[in-house]
C-alpha cells in the first residue's frame, strides 16, 4: 500500500467514527418536556446571581461580547443543539474569570433557571448532571 491509501482509509475511518459519534448522541427528548425541577432552578437562580449575572446582566440580556442567556437571540444561537451541549460550554468556559470552575451540579442548576427564565416548563424529575444524558435533550423554541 502507498502513503495515499493509508491516508485515505485513515480519513476514511475518522469520518466512518464521528459520524457514529454523531448519529448516538441524537437528542430524544425536547426541552418543553419538563426536564428539570422547580428546586434545581430555584438553586440555578443562586448560582446565576453569584457567577453569571455580572457579565450577562441581571436579565440574562447579556452586554457587548457577552451573549444573552434568554429571548430570541438567546434561542437563534441554541436552537437545534442540546442541553448538554449549553452544558458543556458553560462548564469548560464560564465563568469567564474562572473557567472551568463550576461544579457539575452548579452547572445543572444553571441550566435548569436558563430554562425556567425561557418558559420550558418544569417537571418532577431532575436535569441529569452528566454530558451524555444531557446530549439527548434538544433545545427547542418553548411552546
Amino acid at each position: 500500500m502507498n502513503k495515499t491509501s493509508i491516508s485515505v482509509i485513515f480519513v476514511g475511518g475518522l469520518f466512518a467514527a464521528a459520524l457514529t459519534v454523531t448519529v448516538g448522541a441524537q437528542a430524544t427528548r425536547s426541552s418543553n418536556e419538563g426536564v428539570y425541577t422547580a428546586e434545581q432552578a430555584t438553586k440555578g437562580d443562586a448560582v446565576y446571581k453569584e457567577q453569571c449575572a455580572a457579565c450577562h446582566g441581571d436579565n440574562l440580556e447579556g452586554s457587548g461580547p457577552m451573549p444573552p442567556l434568554a429571548g430570541k437571540d438567546f434561542l437563534a444561537n441554541w436552537q437545534g443543539k442540546t442541553v448538554g451541549d449549553l452544558f458543556e460550554k458553560t462548564q469548560t468556559s464560564m465563568p469567564a474569570t474562572a473557567p472551568g470552575t463550576l461544579t457539575p451540579e452548579q452547572a445543572t442548576n444553571l441550566m435548569a433557571y436558563l430554562l425556567s427564565v425561557g418558559k420550558y416548563p418544569a417537571g418532577s424529575a431532575a436535569l441529569p448532571d452528566k454530558t451524555d444524558d444531557l446530549k439527548k435533550i434538544s433545545i427547542d423554541a418553548p411552546k
